[in-house]
């Protein structure tokens, strides 16, 4: 089962919610695409919910890596919110909730981005 994807505005971000599990290199092929889209077009800052993610293994642990670079480049930034205590035992133990900016909500995502 691949990830399907969805936007929502919000006042200096952009919300992208991910439902399913991400196993495989092309379940990542459409959040590339969206984020890609959203970074041309001068959005920058950037919410992952993952609240639907049911599993993330290496491949999805890369993807969030590289939205994170690819934000940052851009002058951004990438929020991760409504993480599951599997994928938040994931991260801990990777040690990339270090590099990761993490939000317990939407709210508390959007707020950061405000300076």
């Amino acid at each position: 089962m691949s990830f399907t994807v969805n936007t929502k505005n919000h006042d200096d971000a952009v919300e992208i919610s991910l439902s399913g599990s991400g196993m495989i290199t092309t379940d990542f092929d459409e959040l590339y695409e969206i984020s890609d889209a959203l970074i041309a077009k001068g959005s920058v800052n950037l919410i992952l919910n993952i609240e639907n993610v049911k599993v993330l293994n290496s491949i999805g642990l890369n993807a969030l890596i590289k939205m994170l670079t690819k934000t940052r480049n851009a002058g951004g930034d990438l929020t991760i919110v409504n993480i599951s205590d599997k994928i938040n035992q994931l991260l801990l133990l990777t040690k990339l909730n270090t590099v990761l900016n993490i939000a317990n909500s939407i709210e508390e995502a959007v707020l950061s981005f405000k300076n």
